[in-house]
């Protein structure tokens, strides 16, 4: 990789106010709508600042995955945030009106600590939240408000089951979805409910589980106090679950919503995953990456609608042009239901849920996949990964991308990883580079191009990248993108955030018969 260097670029300065307390979220403008579709967008180096939400992990007692925070600032200035740190207790479990279905925890809530952290211009800064003076409890979220517009921000769980990466949020919503999960033997899925605002949010929270629509009078106008986090243990509501859809709508008020998933426990440490939900549907879902993985592969389509079915299909593209053309997956998903589409011959036999894919393109040819309501009821869907290495399971959920972009950001914090990047576009390549961006300076790629409607996976350790770095991605045409962390063996998928600059909509044509 060859090194240059950035023009440096003049900013106008914030001063971040001492307070927790968030305004609401401007309308979105017009030209801003698909915003809404994406939970991580970058902003502008122009914004005067931007605010993240980390919301999901512990820091004390609770021993499940410590919390760190990951700042990226890819550009020539100096920046500052403040983090405020919302812990909680959990004694014990508590069902709200006497039923053992709706159990929730049963929390304190602790007072909110600030600290403000200086982030270096091109460079990766990382804080504990338990080292931060003053926090304690055992569940904790994260509020980072920052002065400067373009900052990325992550956060990485890690703790005896593992460790787990994503981006942070940058947006509430009054809904949340989760098209997967599972309450499985062995498996634990919580739900952090994080509410910024000095107004409480009213929720009602709806489980989709093994053909089960569950709808618990604890989750029915749940309450979530100002400026505060409520962890719900999914486990204690819908008991071993093999799939389990979710979502949240708000009566009054917006949250942020997410999802972590842990598997085995303390003697067989098997994995931990975290991601943050999705606050919009779609009838629109690409997966760039993670299917020709030697893991068990499957989608998860869920479908919220209480009343109209979603017509779907499962489109295969090939990288090899060789191939032919490969027949759609047809997929029905009843109302309030969701349908799991596996990959690898792995199914119970006569579970209806489950759809067989193994077949529809030979073994080691490798592909990537579209996922499309074909009537227009909008939907989520996740990628489910199950992996076996050396003697422990390894699972990873991660929802497909929505949207497409021009410029993409993620945190490096290990020299290996891989990103996925789809063209959608089926009359015009891309061209793209990659700039890492690490202690002041900037490492940027060979000019890589991108074939219409086709994808590229590109190994970052064999492209040279340094650890602790920010990557930035940018295309002459729209495109969508996951990540890659881990090794050869274990590892999990992700989203990339889009700037909000560059977003755009998520159209990909769909396969003709030749």
């Amino acid at each position: 990789m060859k090194v240059t260097r950035w023009p440096a670029i003049l900013i106008l300065a914030l001063l971040i106010s001492a307070s927790l307390i968030i305004q609401p979220d401007n309308e979105v403008a017009s030209s801003s709508v698909l915003q809404k579709n994406q939970p991580s967008l970058v902003g502008d180096i122009k914004n005067l600042s931007s605010t993240w939400y980390c919301v999901a992990g512990s820091v004390g007692g609770a021993g499940l995955a410590n919390h760190e925070v990951l700042i990226g600032n890819p550009s020539d200035a100096k920046s500052s945030v403040l983090i405020s740190v919302v812990s909680v207790l959990a004694p014990n479990q508590q069902d709200l009106n006497g039923e053992s279905e709706g159990s929730l925890l049963e929390v304190l809530q602790l007072p909110v600590v600030q600290k403000e952290v200086p982030v270096p211009p091109r460079a990766v800064t990382s804080v504990k939240l338990s080292e931060i003076e003053g926090v304690s409890g055992e569940y904790a979220s994260a509020l980072i408000q920052s002065n400067l517009g373009n900052l990325i921000v992550e956060h990485r769980l890690t703790g005896p089951l593992g460790s787990a990466q994503s981006a942070c949020a940058s947006t509430t919503s009054p809904e949340w979805n989760f098209a997967a999960g599972t309450t499985r033997l062995g498996t634990r899925e919580m739900i952090f409910l994080f509410n910024p605002y000095p107004d409480s949010a009213v929720l009602d929270i709806t489980f989709a589980a093994d053909g089960r629509t569950r709808r618990p009078d604890s989750y029915n106008g749940l309450v979530v106090p100002p400026q505060s986090l409520l962890p719900i243990d999914v486990t204690s509501v819908v008991t071993l679950a093999e799939t389990i859809s979710t979502q949240i709508i708000a009566r009054t008020g917006r949250i942020v919503a997410e999802r972590l998933v842990m598997f085995g426990d303390e003697v067989v440490p098997n994995g931990l995953d975290v991601e943050v939900g999705l606050p919009s549907l779609n009838d629109l879902w690409v997966f760039p990456g993670g299917m020709e993985s030697e893991a068990l592969v499957s989608l998860t389509i869920f479908n919220p609608s209480e009343t109209e079915v979603a017509d779907v299909d499962v489109e295969i593209i090939p990288d090899v042009s060789n191939v032919g053309y490969v027949e759609p997956i047809s997929v029905s998903v009843p109302a309030a239901s969701s349908r799991v589409v596996n990959f690898v011959l792995d199914q119970k036999e006569g579970d209806p849920s489950l759809i067989d894919a193994s077949t529809r393109i030979a073994k080691g040819i490798p592909f990537w996949v579209v996922v499309r309501s074909t009537n227009g009821v909008p939907i989520a869907s996740e990628r489910v990964l199950i992996a076996s290495s050396e003697g422990n399971l390894n699972s990873g959920y991660n929802p497909g991308v929505s949207v497409s972009g021009e410029e993409h950001y993620l945190i490096l914090q290990e020299p290996s990883g891989k990103v996925a990047i789809a063209n959608p576009a089926s009359d015009r390549l891309t061209l793209l580079q990659i700039e890492a961006i690490s202690n002041g300076d900037i490492f940027s790629s060979q000019i890589i191009e991108v074939s219409a409607k086709s994808r590229k996976i590109i190994d970052l350790q064999q492209l040279g990248v340094p650890q602790n770095s920010v990557l930035r991605i940018v295309s002459t045409e729209p495109v969508s993108i996951e990540r890659y962390i881990g090794t050869n063996k274990s590892g999990d998928w992700g989203n990339v955030s889009p700037a909000t600059a560059s977003v755009s909509s998520l159209y990909i044509t769909p396969p003709e018969f030749d």
